[in-house]
């Protein structure tokens, strides 16, 4: 694994402790971020992210699909996972948004890791 994995965020302090706690438990390195525009700042600083993990409907300029549009200016090959507690923002892509996985709040421990290592997995 490289020095930065994953970028995760989500407005929800709760879930971003969460993931945060299962995802370095598994052993990768995890950025967080309580929305879209301060991911945007760690993106921009040129970290070698692998895998953006992002909440959909988040406050701030800036929701996940849009989120990942800017990841993939910045990091091409970067993988996307959206998540969302609206199955209906789960189904309907943003015009323009990268194609990403998507796990459906709320989600399990096993089923964030499960998602997360397979799309590791697809990276490599």
């Amino acid at each position: 694994m490289s020095a930065t994995d994953i970028l995760l965020v989500d407005d929800e302090p709760d879930i971003l402790d969460i993931g945060l706690t299962v995802l370095r438990g598994a052993g990768y390195h995890v950025l967080p971020a309580l929305n879209g525009d301060i991911a945007l700042i760690l993106l921009e600083q040129g970290l070698p992210f692998r895998l953006l993990v992002t909440d959909i409907i988040m406050p701030g300029l800036l929701d996940g699909f849009s989120l990942a549009r800017k990841a993939r200016e910045t990091l091409p090959d970067i993988r996307i996972v959206y998540t969302t507690g609206y199955s209906g923002a789960a189904s309907i892509r943003s015009r323009g948004a990268p194609y990403g996985d998507t796990l459906v709040k709320p989600w399990m421990p096993r089923d964030l890791l499960e998602i997360v290592n397979n799309t590791m997995a697809k990276a490599e």
